[in-house]
């Protein structure tokens, strides 16, 4: 690693790699003298973008993508990477921490195998540097998977238990996976269309590849969706299935009890003259009575099928 004032750069094939993280305003100030960026370029490494996005000028290509960052508090949220990519330099630009580039970055400086592989064209390091974020979203994607898995086992097996909060979760972490992904097609195509000029017909293969991760990533993701919206509504049916059963047997234990409650009444009335009061054994002949009517509602409910 050799520095240009205070940025680190490595020294590829035929071009140097230069990598800022927050950037000063001096810094982008010297890599704008340097590399002979526009104004307006110089002006947006100063801070994150909203969009991704590409712009081609004379000499050098401007990309910018957004990659989803994982925090345990906080679900998930795009990090911006920018990339310049000119014909003797390469610069690349992060605002927050990405353990996947930084892991790369390291690889580069201390394995020299992989520094020859890696740097041998401004190119193929654009290449390698969107396959580590890329797998780095797809190891995302495969832990969202397991999570996925386990939740549908759990919800069959525990049907009595609401899950709304964590399916929801769940939901909003995949929505902003989507959010993070869902505009770089865009940019990935055009990257596509103007890297044919700016690097060559040897790099269309690379250029593939690159759209051919981001699709896998985005159909996984449209999976994973399908998967969690199916995961909610049987949730919801067994929620709701679950009311109606609890709602049935107190119907049923309601109309159960309803002779008991008639005879209680009936026979608590304060009357001259009530049947079976007072005769030997009233009391136990009201109470056959009352099993007789709970009987009896029992045979109705089973002749309906209710029960």
């Amino acid at each position: 690693m050799r520095y240009t004032g205070n940025m680190p750069t490595i020294h590829g094939k035929n071009f140097i790699w230069t990598h800022l993280e927050k950037p000063a305003v001096d810094d982008v100030m010297e890599i704008a003298k340097n590399c002979d960026l526009h104004p307006l370029v110089a002006d947006e490494l100063l801070r994150p973008t909203f969009r991704p996005k590409m712009e081609v000028y004379d000499s050098y290509i401007y990309l910018i993508l957004h990659f989803p960052r994982f925090d345990a508090r906080d679900s998930s949220h795009g990090a911006e990477i920018d990339f310049i990519i000119g014909k003797d330099f390469f610069i690349t630009t992060q605002y927050t921490r990405m353990p996947a580039l930084e892991q790369f970055i390291s690889e580069c400086e201390t394995d020299k195998r992989k520094l020859k592989q890696y740097l041998s064209s401004e190119g193929e390091l654009l290449y390698y540097a969107l396959s580590r974020l890329f797998e780095d979203s797809f190891r995302e994607l495969e832990k969202m998977d397991k999570i996925i898995s386990a939740m549908e086992n759990i919800i069959f097996k525990e049907r009595n238990r609401d899950y709304v909060e964590d399916i929801s979760l769940l939901r909003r972490e995949i929505l902003d996976f989507r959010r993070t992904i869902h505009p770089q097609q865009s940019v990935l195509r055009s990257l596509e269309e103007e890297g044919k000029a700016f690097f060559g017909k040897d790099m269309q293969p690379y250029i593939s590849r690159i759209i051919g991760d981001y699709l896998r990533i985005w159909h996984i993701l449209e999976n994973h969706k399908e998967t969690v919206e199916a995961l909610h509504e049987t949730n919801e049916s067994l929620l709701s299935l679950r009311t109606s059963e609890i709602t049935k047997n107190l119907t049923i234990m309601a109309f159960v009890t309803f002779p008991l409650t008639l005879l209680a009444a009936l026979f608590g009335m304060n009357t001259n003259v009530l049947p079976i009061v007072g005769q030997p054994h009233d009391f136990w002949i009201i109470v056959g009575i009352m099993l007789a009517g709970i009987a009896g509602m029992f045979v109705f409910f089973r002749w309906k099928k209710w029960i």
